[in-house]
């Protein structure tokens, strides 16, 4: 595999990436006896494969560290960025195929074992604590969710670390996806949508000035609703805090209580169900475990990270 990649000059990132969209347009090829989108979702992984190969484009022909010309320059915005993009674009296509691959929504099942470990439904029990201030305050902490893990990979960047940034990026990588596949055969919208929960919850989560705006972002920007179980936010933020452990203990400790408000704005603001909670520790330790073994034992020092693309880059891999 490494020969493979080193041939074509891929980094394992544009592996991954490649990888997951034959996924999803297999699980497309399953959804067309039901999917009104037709040929629309084809284009837009046509445009995800296409976001890799310019990647890739541009690491085998960039000449000069640092850019020099305006296009070198554009070209290392967009390949610093490009995991990034590539996510972004590629999550925006599952509400033209996941519905239509699996018509089940798992809410009811869900809910119910929420009940049944509990006895209550916990975006309901949790309603006795609602305040307009807390509840801004939460549904800040579950923004600042989305550009969480730049800090540390910002602080990887700055310090040159490349392969602990390639390793970082990668479990992330792996984090989501598998979050994502799973999204496909046990789809849920959780709490804030699920009527017979909705009825229960009495009490409105408007804040004071920063709720509503924040859920009405979200609301636009994640066509999907089915992404409910497990919860990224968990898996992500706690992947998050396993690379700071490991990189910048300082940092570590510093975000150390915005995870535990993690994890408590999922319930708070209904995104999710504890089981949604739990499903996302039991991934993330599973997910962490083997995509780090994997990298460690078959990517690193073996393979260019993916963002190095200096003349020593090429004489030390």
């Amino acid at each position: 595999m490494v020969s493979f990649l080193k041939k074509w000059s891929l980094s394992v990132i544009d592996l991954l990436n490649t990888i997951f969209v034959f996924i999803i347009f297999v699980f497309y090829l399953f959804s067309l006896p039901r999917n009104p989108y037709t040929v629309w979702p084809v284009f837009v992984l046509g445009f995800s494969l296409g976001l890799v190969w310019l990647a890739v484009f541009l690491r085998r022909n960039r000449k000069t560290n640092p850019p020099k010309s305006f296009s070198e320059k554009l070209g290392k915005i967009y390949l610093d960025f490009y995991p990034l993009i590539f996510m972004f674009v590629i999550f925006e296509t599952f509400f033209m195929i996941l519905p239509y691959f699996n018509s089940h929504d798992y809410d009811r099942e869900l809910a119910q074992m929420d009940f049944s470990l509990f006895g209550v439904y916990p975006t309901v029990w949790i309603e006795q604590w609602v305040r307009p201030w807390l509840t801004d305050l939460l549904y800040l902490t579950y923004f600042i969710y989305y550009p969480f893990p730049l800090f540390i990979l910002v602080y990887l960047y700055r310090k040159k670390m490349f392969s602990e940034l390639d390793r970082s990026i990668f479990l992330l990588l792996v984090v989501n996806y598998g979050a994502y596949i799973t999204y496909f055969f046990v789809p849920a919208m959780g709490p804030r949508f699920y009527e017979p929960i909705m009825h229960l919850q009495t009490k409105a989560l408007n804040g004071i000035f920063l709720a509503v705006p924040i859920r009405d972002f979200i609301h636009i920007f994640e066509p999907n609703k089915f992404d409910a179980f497990p919860s990224l936010h968990i898996a992500t933020s706690l992947t998050t805090m396993i690379i700071m452990f490991r990189y910048n203990k300082k940092m570590f400790l510093i975000f150390i209580p915005f995870i535990l408000g993690i994890f408590v704005a999922v319930i708070y603001c209904r995104f999710h169900y504890m089981v949604d909670v739990f499903a996302g520790i039991v991934w993330t330790a599973v997910a962490v475990s083997l995509a780090g073994w994997f990298y460690d034992r078959q990517i690193k020092n073996r393979l260019r990270p993916y963002c190095k693309v200096n003349d020593d880059a090429e004489r030390n891999f």
